[in-house]
């Protein structure tokens, strides 16, 4: 069984072992075009043309495949001390189209088990015969209670699904595989899921506070500095601020995976 603790002292070391080697990765593919992405949907919610909003759009893809390509490269990264930063996106490259595929089966499926059941569930919960006379749409509360176990049952197997899928990029990253990574990363859980669970809230509960009292402080603090004739500065240094913590927190979450991958690893073989 892999030892939690062991992992997450080691993805520490890690970090700050190779802490500026990181950022700059996480400057490079994160921060900077997530910035890059606010400035442009500014611009397009202030101009009618709608080729702006093309470009806003296909600027938003962009960002999305660096993403991709900034954290295969830091999981590559953190995975092996000898691998610098050049070598660390020439890996990030090459395993680009991989990390592509592999994510857009995770998008796929989470659409095809959980969100269309929830819009299936939430439609049938709305009340028609109000919205066919004119009024405005209202939940019929007996059918949105039926619906709550259902939807409870989906957040409990996609929870589920992310602690076993949790080495997902580092299996991709390290080894060469397509979609035969998501078996090796159910190889790589078996028998961490609980833990990888109460993790994986652990890091969700931190991220939505240190995010929301991010938004909340800067969001009156620029409100006050700049007032509404201001809201692009205030858009934007929001959108600095939230780039950083963002781009901070998938450092911390890459090193993990990595440094979870090489202790299952190191278990399997050892099996």
């Amino acid at each position: 069984m892999v030892r939690i603790g062991t992992v997450w002292d080691r993805t520490t070391e890690v970090i700050a072992g190779r802490l500026g080697m990181l950022a700059w990765l996480a400057g490079l593919f994160l921060f900077a075009p997530s910035v890059l992405q606010a400035i442009m949907r500014l611009m397009a919610m202030g101009s009618a043309s709608g080729g702006m909003r093309l470009l806003a759009g296909l600027v938003g893809l962009a960002v999305a495949v660096l993403a991709i390509w900034g954290t295969l490269a830091m999981t590559a990264m953190a995975s092996d001390p000898a691998v610098d930063r050049h070598e660390a996106i020439a890996i990030g490259r090459r395993r680009l189209p991989a990390g592509i595929a592999v994510l857009l089966v995770v998008v796929v499926a989470t659409f095809v088990v959980v969100i269309a059941p929830l819009a299936w569930l939430m439609a049938g919960s709305v009340d028609m015969a109000r919205l066919e006379q004119g009024a405005s749409p209202s939940f019929d509360p007996s059918r949105a209670a039926a619906a709550v176990p259902v939807l409870l049952a989906l957040c409990a197997f996609m929870l589920w699904l992310s602690a076993r899928l949790l080495p997902l990029f580092a299996v991709v990253t390290n080894e060469r595989r397509g979609l035969g990574a998501f078996a090796r990363a159910f190889a790589l859980t078996h028998g961490s899921t609980m833990k990888l669970i109460g993790l994986i809230l652990l890091y969700a509960l931190v991220a939505i506070v240190l995010l929301t009292a991010v938004t909340w402080v800067l969001g009156s603090a620029t409100q006050i500095a700049f007032g509404d004739e201001g809201r692009m500065w205030s858009v934007l240094v929001l959108a600095i601020v939230t780039g950083i913590v963002t781009a901070g927190l998938s450092v911390l979450q890459a090193a993990f995976s990595a440094q979870f991958y090489i202790a299952a690893r190191e278990r399997l073989d050892n099996a």
